[in-house]
């Protein structure tokens, strides 16, 4: 597919769901929308969405990430595919009955851009997660060319999932931005737990970032963003 706009900016990925990927596309959307840059953020596909009270479906996801990049555009364009079922966004429109494909995906991710402008994409789970009826969110971050932001929840285990997704986006060859570990809520983390360490020994080419939870992600945003648009 061609495009009259070569997009620059971040495809925010993870390693796993639930790992904080929304709140820190919206803190970087914000902390770039403050500097004074035209972010074009986009939740393509967002599935598990309620039902407001008019019986339509709101993107929370989608919704946060709009507000943080100061209302541009409609929440139609940052998340036009927008479905009920907590799935895999490839098997909620599958049960839903929509055609959801990468060439869908990356139109809406595409559509309304000019050259100069941030596109912040997010995707949909895990790197290798299923997100179209033909595609990875790793093949729609293929076809947009975009670096990754990999965030990665900070516990035991986390290293063989953070090699194996850096692996697998030297195999498409794609820049790596960042690994984000998140060091979620776990009363049962080992105290002496330092993948962050380890981590650094094992990938020495790849910025590595910590942050605890939601405390520390603005900072971490801000200088993201410092860098980004330097």
């Amino acid at each position: 597919m061609n495009h009259a706009w070569t997009p620059t900016g971040l495809f925010v990925t993870a390693t796993d769901t639930g790992t904080g990927k929304t709140t820190l596309a919206s803190q970087l959307a914000a902390a770039l929308h403050a500097r004074g840059s035209c972010v074009r953020v986009r939740k393509p596909v967002e599935s598990g969405c309620a039902h407001d009270e008019d019986g339509n479906l709101l993107p929370a996801d989608a919704l946060a990430l709009q507000r943080a990049a100061g209302e541009r555009e409609s929440l139609e364009a940052v998340a036009p595919y927008r479905l009920s079922a907590a799935l895999s966004p490839a098997r909620a429109a599958a049960l839903e009955g929509i055609s959801l494909t990468l060439d869908k995906l990356e139109r809406a991710c595409l559509v309304g851009g000019r050259q100069g402008d941030f596109l912040l994409v997010e995707g949909a789970g895990g790197f290798y997660s299923p997100l179209a009826s033909d595609g990875l969110n790793a093949d729609l971050a293929s076809r947009l060319r975009l670096p990754l932001l990999i965030l990665a929840p900070d516990r035991l285990g986390v290293i063989g999932h953070v090699l194996l997704t850096l692996e697998a986006a030297a195999r498409r060859g794609l820049d790596v931005a960042g690994v984000v570990l998140n060091r979620l809520p776990d009363p049962e983390r080992p105290a002496q737990l330092d993948n962050a360490t380890e981590l650094s020994a094992l990938t020495p080419d790849t910025p590595l970032y910590s942050v605890a939870d939601t405390d520390g992600m603005a900072p971490l945003a801000a200088a993201l963003a410092e860098h980004l648009i330097r």
